[in-house]
Order: structure tokens, then C-alpha cells, then sequence
């Protein structure tokens, strides 16, 4: 399966694939086939997956698409986030906003996060993982022992293997600063960050 990115601003996926292969996407995504193809649903149910439709976003069925001959398919997000890939590779799982899932590989899995991650899952194999973001996406590298903070409407995803908690500065500096939670983070892995959100690209209404 070969795929390509659109530049941004307003950027779609683009994949082109041979006999039999399938990509699991978001519901309402499709844009265009030139070709045949067989459509499913998953479901992803239990109770984990439930809390973390509720408290974290996750989608509980998606839309499985099998080419049935080589052929070329556009996939959009239904609104203007922006669309990338991170390359899951030796099972380095990635936890991300579940509301930030785009399309993924048909042999990866995302799952609950876990106790400390509850409002995050998680991805379980290897494969290709598209999210969604908004404004500027930021791909960063860190490697320090001394804590960073980052704002958590800023995080999509981080490496699981980072060490990472929320904090708050307290009711205090919410009002006055208009900042919100943030992530504390530290230790050696990667971090995508947002540099808008969805809310500052609502249309006014009139």
C-alpha cells in the first residue's frame, strides 16, 4: 500500500493499492475510488473501549474498505484538520487522543490506554497510524530528565515509552491565564504536537 499526504492547508489522504488490500477509516471519510472495492464495518466494542468512547473520543465502529483490484482511493477529515502518519514499527506503541484517529493500517489495533491513560488509547502491532491535527502539526524530539510542559490541547500523541502526567496550576491560573492542564513530560521519545485546535476554526455564527 503506497499513500500520499496532500500539502496543507486542507490536506487528504491519497492511497494507492493493490488486489486485496485494506485500510480501516474513520466513518464519512471516503472522498473518491477509481476502482472496486468491498466495504465493511468494524465494531469495536467491550467495556474498555466504551469508557474510552466516553471519556476520550474513541470511535467504536469504523469503516473497513478491501480493494478488490488495484486501484486508487481519497479519504478527507470532515472538518479542516490537518492529516499525517507516524510508522509504528517493533511494537513502540504511540498513545494519542483517541478524537484525533484518522485512518490506520488494517493489522493495527488501538486500544484503551490503561489506568494511568484514561482518557488516551493506545496503538498494539505495527503498521501505518494517520491522525489529525490542527494548525501546524510539530513532530519533536525529546531526551531530557528535566521536565517539559505542554499545554494538553497542544498534545496529540507522544511515545508510550515517555514519561508523561498531567498537572494543574489550579482555578487561579486557569481564570487569569486562560492556560489549561498541562502535560508534564520527560525522558526520550517523540511528541506530536497541535499548534491550534479545533474550536479556534469554528465558523461565527451570525
Amino acid at each position: 500500500m503506497k499513500f500520499e499526504i496532500t500539502d496543507s492547508p486542507n490536506s487528504y489522504l491519497k492511497i494507492d493499492f493493490e488486489k486485496n488490500e485494506k485500510i480501516i477509516v474513520e466513518k464519512g471519510c471516503l472522498m473518491y475510488s477509481n476502482g472496486e472495492y468491498i466495504f465493511e464495518n468494524k465494531i469495536e466494542g467491550g467495556f474498555k473501549n466504551l469508557i474510552a468512547k466516553v471519556f476520550g473520543g474513541k470511535s467504536l465502529t469504523f469503516n473497513v474498505y478491501t480493494a478488490k483490484e488495484a486501484m486508487e482511493m481519497a479519504f478527507s477529515a470532515k472538518d479542516t484538520a490537518e492529516i499525517f502518519c507516524i510508522e509504528i514499527v517493533n511494537n513502540k506503541s504511540i498513545l494519542f487522543n483517541a478524537s484525533y484517529h484518522f485512518a490506520r493500517s488494517f493489522n493495527l489495533d488501538i486500544v484503551p490506554g490503561g489506568m494511568n491513560e484514561e482518557f488516551y488509547v493506545k496503538t498494539k502491532g505495527v503498521g501505518k497510524l494517520f491522525l489529525k491535527g490542527y494548525g501546524q502539526i510539530i513532530e519533536k524530539d525529546i531526551n531530557t530528565s528535566k521536565p517539559i510542559y505542554i499545554d494538553e490541547d497542544s498534545v496529540i500523541a507522544y511515545e508510550e515509552k515517555l514519561d508523561a502526567e498531567w498537572i494543574t496550576g489550579g482555578m487561579k491560573k486557569l481564570l487569569t491565564s486562560g492556560d489549561g492542564e498541562l502535560f508534564m513530560i520527560k525522558g526520550q521519545g517523540k511528541i506530536w504536537i497541535q499548534s491550534k485546535t479545533k474550536i479556534e476554526y469554528k465558523k461565527d455564527k451570525f
